[in-house]
């Protein structure tokens, strides 16, 4: 019986845990979806990216210069210019990485906060390469991959990315990785 008890409270706060984590991250998302309705965009975020990424691909010897949020790059023959829109700057995946770990009750808040940081610096990483290796191969086999490379390898990609941060931060938590007392 006091088994049978114990088994029924483990369930109960297991699905209070749950329930939690729904509440906050639908709450979460209200500010995601305020952004969406009102087009929401930030120059500087974009601006950024195009300069690294213009940054990198001179690296590996092509002319290419930022523009604002545009690239430039000279490819063969051809002049291309490559705009980095805003759905581009994979916000939106850093915003789900910290909104996933913020509305997780598994540990403290302030850790959470810390990690949602740290996810999202992550996340906009992974986008840079992203983005570089998309303008990369399209440079070096013809624009004709773009949207391949950037459709298929690489928005799923990045939805991958996201759901592995936020499980690897939970076994993280789970297993005390990391954790000073």
């Amino acid at each position: 019986m006091v088994k049978r008890l114990q088994k029924k409270e483990r369930l109960t706060a297991r699905l209070i845990s749950v329930l939690i984590f729904l509440v906050m991250f639908n709450m979460l998302s209200i500010p995601l979806y305020i952004a969406l309705y009102t087009n929401f965009s930030f120059e500087p975020l974009k601006e950024l990216n195009a300069g690294i990424v213009s940054v990198t691909l001179r690296f590996l010897g092509y002319d290419a210069r930022a523009d604002g949020s545009v690239i430039n790059l000279v490819s063969g023959e051809a002049m291309n210019k490559i705009d980095i829109s805003w759905d581009s700057t994979g916000w939106k995946s850093m915003y789900a990485v910290a909104a996933l770990i913020i509305a997780t009750p598994i540990s403290e808040f302030s850790r959470r906060m810390k990690f949602a940081l740290g996810g999202a610096v992550a996340i906009f990483f992974i986008n840079y390469i992203r983005i570089a290796t998309t303008i990369f191969v399209s440079a070096k086999f013809g624009f004709t991959l773009f949207d391949i490379v950037h459709t298929v390898l690489w928005r799923e990609g990045l939805i991958l990315a996201v759901v592995a941060i936020w499980f690897a931060w939970m076994r993280m938590e789970k297993y005390k990785i990391w954790k000073t007392k």
